[in-house]
């Protein structure tokens, strides 16, 4: 009787344990994450959808990486250039940030500024950057990429502050305080009309 009732106690917590596993860490299983990624650097990328995709048809499991699976389908079609799509699959990846140790709301947010900044669209970009800001203060290509975008606009204080903010940040780039500083230099080196000219 005694072996019964251990054999059941053990099946029980075998069951509860079965049970807290699927629901618990199944949702961070990153390995479909993390070979999407690989392949979308290989330019795969029917494969890489299929990893990205393998959690949105597994939500029993997955439902806390949907927004994971989304930010990964945006980077790839971000690299496809298909921005229209990208722009698609960020905004999900905003809409079902569910994982509860890992947001990446910024990230899609970042991206979708990194796009509207290569297409010159500054104003839309400034707003992405912005966002980015707002979920994470301390993103230094954020506050760079931010005060590029202010340089381009002509908004050339903003810009400073944001790339001294970058640099505080440890963000290594220099173009951005390069360009300032050379707009600087050509304010203060406007050449005034020689007043020494004999007059004749």
């Amino acid at each position: 009787m005694r072996k019964i009732n251990v054999v059941v106690i053990y099946l029980f917590l075998l069951l509860v344990l079965t049970y807290l596993g699927t629901n618990v860490s199944a949702g961070d299983n990153w390995y479909h994450y993390e070979q999407g990624i690989r392949l979308i650097n290989a330019k795969s990328w029917e494969q890489a959808q299929k990893n990205f995709d393998y959690y949105l048809n597994h939500p029993e499991m997955h439902r806390q990486m949907f927004g994971v699976a989304h930010l990964g389908k945006g980077l790839m079609f971000q690299a496809m250039g298909r921005y229209d799509r990208a722009f698609s699959e960020f905004q999900m990846a905003i809409e079902n940030d569910l994982h509860p140790e890992v947001k990446i709301s910024d990230k899609a947010y970042m991206n979708i500024g990194n796009i509207y900044f290569k297409n010159k669209a500054y104003q839309d970009a400034i707003q992405a950057y912005l966002k980015t800001i707002k979920i994470d203060h301390r993103n230094g290509l954020a506050h760079y990429y931010l005060g590029m975008s202010y340089l381009r606009n002509g908004e050339y204080e903003k810009a400073e502050k944001e790339a001294a903010e970058a640099k505080r940040l440890g963000v290594p780039f220099t173009a951005l305080l390069e360009e300032l500083t050379v707009r600087e230099n050509s304010k203060t080196n406007v050449k005034e009309p020689n007043k020494n000219i004999e007059k004749k």
